[in-house]
């Protein structure tokens, strides 16, 4: 199976020598869970090229970003074509977080920084019936690192996830797509030293120290690979 990593930001240079980048971050996640796969990396926001043809992979994963999908960014309105492109085709696309949220910006939804304003640390969410088919049933916890969030689905999404900070967390599209607006690659320790270097600046400080002390707490992200992974598996092999 092969998996491309449309990478739509890569982490600040200071916290790569610790924590690597974000393809790789997925690539330990997911290829746990997915041995069968090998994956290949594209730098969209870097400037490389999207396959002409879409079907060149069994499936895609767009990353997260710093940027907002409704911003003015020379990549991004083309990558919103290359995921309708993909749609077309019935190529499997997944995406977390700037993933999530172009996905939904693609196809037609809604995307704006939340009233609710940041989202982050740990955060449990409820699953649908759709997302408990998926990951398993009982509530599923992550981590979280945002202030965009989807506000309208498109028309024919279905969600599968929520929590009161992200009502429209997760979706998917029977084209086939799956999308979380969490961070299931993202390790505690990353999430702490970007708080860390964000508290008192980016995010003020008393939400900082809510999220680093939520961070002790158990994950489902090993939960929410077996349930991507088994998504790939089901539609690459029906396509």
């Amino acid at each position: 199976m092969k998996i491309c990593i449309l990478e739509a930001d890569r982490p600040a240079e200071a916290f790569q020598p610790a924590h690597g980048t974000y393809a790789g971050m997925f690539e330990r996640w997911l290829g746990a869970a997915l041995p069968e796969a090998t994956f290949t990396r594209i730098f969209v926001a870097g400037g490389e090229a999207l396959p002409e043809d879409p079907t060149v992979f069994d499936g895609y994963l767009v990353t997260g970003a710093r940027a907002g999908v409704y911003e003015d960014h020379d990549w991004i309105a083309p990558l919103g074509a290359f995921l309708r492109d993909c749609a077309a085709a019935r190529v499997p696309l997944t995406g977390v977080c700037f993933g999530h949220q172009i996905m939904a910006q693609a196809f037609g939804g809604e995307v704006r920084k939340s009233d609710a304003g940041w989202v982050i640390g740990r955060h449990a969410h409820d699953l649908t019936d759709d997302g408990a088919a998926l990951f398993g049933a009982g509530p599923l916890a992550a981590l979280s690192f945002h202030q965009d969030q989807v506000i309208t689905p498109p028309a024919g999404a279905r969600r599968v996830l929520s929590s009161p900070a992200s009502p429209n967390g997760g979706l998917c599209y029977d084209f086939p797509a799956l999308s979380v607006q969490f961070h299931p690659e993202f390790a505690p320790a990353y999430i702490r030293d970007l708080l860390v270097a964000a508290s008192g600046i980016r995010v003020p400080q008393d939400l900082a120290q809510t999220a680093l002390d939520s961070l002790s707490a158990p994950l489902d992200g090993d939960r929410v690979a077996k349930g991507f992974a088994n998504f790939l598996r089901a539609h690459t092999l029906a396509r």
